[in-house]
């Protein structure tokens, strides 16, 4: 079997996604990684050129090579693991094990929902949530498949809530919430655009620089304490500035390579 994986700008997945879709099928499943998000698609007859065609300018990098037939082994031999702050191992079901000296969350990412753990956003949220005690509620807004939400739950945050306006990412993060031993994170449908998401004292918003630019702007209970993430380092500046006139300053920017996340608090 034939597998082409197309690594595309973070910022266009949507737009490429579109594209692609109507072609295939078989379905596309994305995973995050360092400098984008990985597209792969196997089987069907696209030939790679007109995939690199399709994904244009938001192409960053592409390969193409033989994969297994059998599913359960193509997961095991192109699953991506990654440690995040040195208090968990993140995985794909199929995966190997990792060696146990870690907790392991594993994740699983269907075609249409996003967020495995491996992007530079999702891992510093982690990380400035592994530096705060757990004080009570959290929310994550724009959950993805979860693993911020059931992180949280496992390191004793309670209650956790989560949103996301894609049916798919709600799905997703329900199962992995019940895979690990987390079902008690409350998940809804939510569109951001148009109101609020659960309302906790923690909030968790790893987003785009639109979207939480309007979360600010229809803010009207703002949260005790917010991280923020999916935030190009230039964008940064903006959005803290938008949260401070809810009385949310900076305590903490984290960067790795072009992104950034922030700590605000009251």
């Amino acid at each position: 079997m034939r597998r082409i994986a197309l690594t595309v700008r973070a910022d266009a997945v949507e737009d490429v996604l579109d594209r692609l879709l109507p072609l295939l099928p078989q379905g596309v499943h994305p995973a995050d990684v360092d400098d984008g998000v990985e597209l792969a698609i196997y089987g069907g007859d696209v030939p790679g050129d007109r995939l690199e065609t399709l994904a244009g300018d938001a192409l960053l990098a592409i390969d193409e090579q033989d994969a297994p037939d059998d599913p359960r082994e193509r997961r095991r031999r192109f699953g991506r693991t990654w440690e995040v702050g040195g208090r968990f191992v993140v995985r794909p079901p199929e995966a190997p094990e990792s060696s146990g000296a870690l907790p392991e969350l594993v994740i699983d990412s269907p075609a249409g929902a996003f967020g495995t753990g491996a992007h530079p956003t999702t891992r510093m949220c982690l990380e400035l949530l592994l530096e705060l005690e757990p004080a009570g509620a959290l929310a994550d807004w724009g959950c993805g498949t979860g693993v911020l939400a059931i992180a949280a739950a496992r390191l004793g945050w309670a209650p956790v809530a989560a949103c996301d306006w894609e049916a798919a990412s709600v799905a997703a993060t329900r199962e992995n919430a019940a895979l690990n031993g987390a079902p008690g994170i409350a998940v809804t449908r939510a569109d951001l655009r148009r109101g609020e998401g659960p309302w906790a004292p923690t909030v968790l918003a790893n987003l785009v620089r639109p979207l939480l630019l309007e979360v600010a702007a229809g803010l009207t209970r703002p949260p005790g304490r917010m991280i923020l993430s999916g935030l190009l380092r230039e964008e940064a500046d903006e959005v803290a500035a938008a949260f401070a006139r809810h009385g949310l300053a900076e305590r903490d920017r984290r960067h790795g390579g072009e992104w950034s996340a922030l700590l605000l608090e009251r």
